[in-house]
């Protein structure tokens, strides 16, 4: 799928991914990785000005929408979601744009709201994020694949809306945010507007009318 973006995008895992720079995505679960990739991006943001939960928030959305947009690009396509799941997924260090991201052979896709609860639960408790903007980002992220198809491939548009629709219909996606007039609006803020000169998203409740 990645000629829909490098946001859909999936590799296939090489024979020797640790030589190839790849880390198992439950990697990020434990203290490391997940902490140097929130310093590196709060010092992007703007150092000590940025709260650490802003920045960690900020990661979330991310990887969130990494994980995410590989399954609404093949509900798009009408083709089966590749095995995107926190087991078989792997993950490469980078500095700037989408997670690279590998899955191993054979794996099997599994629900989304499966494959984000453990990472939700670790930003949650390493990073002092509540839950409700977390579970926000994710839905955020997968509507945001939606508006990215949108764009760029009109024609698939409403089959992906169709899809995230459904995931949003389910727990623990359900009350996280509405479609109101075909577009998505969020029932919480990912914090983004307290980075020094952020602004707010366009799916932000702070930017609905009362």
């Amino acid at each position: 799928m990645s000629s829909l973006g490098p946001y859909f995008a999936v590799d296939a895992l090489p024979a020797d991914p640790a030589a190839a720079g790849w880390q198992p995505l439950t990697d990020l679960l434990t203290p490391g990785s997940l902490e140097e990739r929130v310093v590196s991006t709060r010092e992007a943001l703007g150092g000590t000005d940025v709260e650490e939960r802003v920045a960690a928030s900020t990661v979330a959305l991310g990887l969130f929408s990494r994980l995410l947009s590989p399954a609404v690009g093949a509900a798009a396509l009408g083709v089966p979601a590749p095995p995107v799941t926190l087991d078989a997924t792997w993950w490469r260090p980078f500095e700037t744009g989408p997670w690279p991201l590998a899955v191993e052979p054979h794996a099997r896709a599994v629900d989304p709201g499966e494959m984000l609860t453990p990472l939700v639960e670790r930003f949650a408790t390493g990073f002092a994020l509540s839950r409700t903007v977390l579970w926000g980002n994710a839905t955020s992220a997968l509507f945001g694949a939606v508006a990215a198809l949108r764009s760029m491939h009109p024609q698939l548009a409403p089959s992906a809306a169709t899809y995230a629709s459904a995931v949003l219909a389910r727990a623990p996606f359900a009350g996280t945010g509405d479609v109101v007039r075909g577009r998505f609006v969020r029932r919480s803020c990912c914090l983004y507007y307290r980075v020094p000169g952020g602004g707010y998203c366009g799916d932000c409740v702070l930017t609905q009318p009362q």
